[in-house]
């Protein structure tokens, strides 16, 4: 799908084809030839393409008229590095767009898929599935916050969640009980489906689908403590429940 201006938000796009507000620094200019050096991208709005189309057509590429661009962290395997990023704008809402590079080492030719929040650009429509589930150890306490989330089960959610996590969501910034709230009870669970999973540490970087209607994309980074999850950084939307 081609991105179209007439469905976003007024002012909310990047124009194209414009450097950077200030000289790009190391953490652009190190995306800036990754993505140069990729066969294939698969970018929420553009689709599949190559670098040459992602750099004419994607909204988060990094010579648009972004302020600043600062990479907030990274993941990395031997299958496949995820590099995060917060993407700041001069004017506009938000100021800033949460962006989740994954960089694939799996195939003979690098590949990428990009992941952000497009109502962030005024864009109503989610991102479509992407992969079909690979395969993975699973770690236990992602596997119990797994079962937590997508069966609903307040008594097992209040066990893994710690009482102090923080989870940046599409919707914003939630506490532990909100987001217990949220996805317990009559509200029920998620129907998720843990596609990749990328381990650094008590860190943990999952590429899922979400079979909500309408099915989505999405990429989390979820962080544990003692077995309880801490804070999580979400990558999809827009959201509907």
């Amino acid at each position: 799908m081609r991105v179209d201006a007439g469905a976003a938000a007024s002012g909310s796009l990047p124009e194209a084809g414009a450097s950077m507000a200030n000289d790009p620094d190391e953490h652009a200019a190190a995306l800036i030839e990754r993505i140069r050096m990729q066969d294939r991208i698969d970018d929420p709005t553009v689709g599949w393409c190559d670098a040459g189309a992602f750099e004419a057509e994607s909204l988060v590429w990094p010579e648009r008229t972004w302020a600043a661009i600062e990479r907030i962290s990274a993941t990395e395997s031997a299958e496949r590095d995820v590099w995060e990023y917060a993407f700041r704008r001069d004017d506009g809402q938000p100021g800033e767009v949460p962006v989740a590079f994954v960089w694939d080492k799996t195939g003979a030719e690098p590949r990428a898929r990009v992941y952000y929040n497009k109502a962030h650009f005024g864009l109503a429509d989610p991102r479509r599935p992407v992969l079909a589930r690979t395969d993975f150890e699973w770690p236990d306490e992602l596997e119990r916050y797994f079962r937590a989330v997508t069966r609903g089960d307040r008594a097992l959610l209040e066990a893994v969640v710690h009482p102090d996590a923080e989870f940046h969501s599409p919707l914003g910034i939630v506490g532990r009980d909100v987001f217990v709230a949220a996805f317990s009870g009559g509200n029920g669970g998620v129907p998720l489906e843990f596609n990749t999973v990328t381990r650094a540490g008590d860190e943990y970087a999952v590429e899922f689908t979400s079979w909500r209607r309408p099915p989505h994309a999405g990429l989390g980074v979820y962080s544990f403590r003692e077995g309880m999850i801490v804070g999580a950084r979400v990558y999809e939307g827009p959201v509907y429940r």
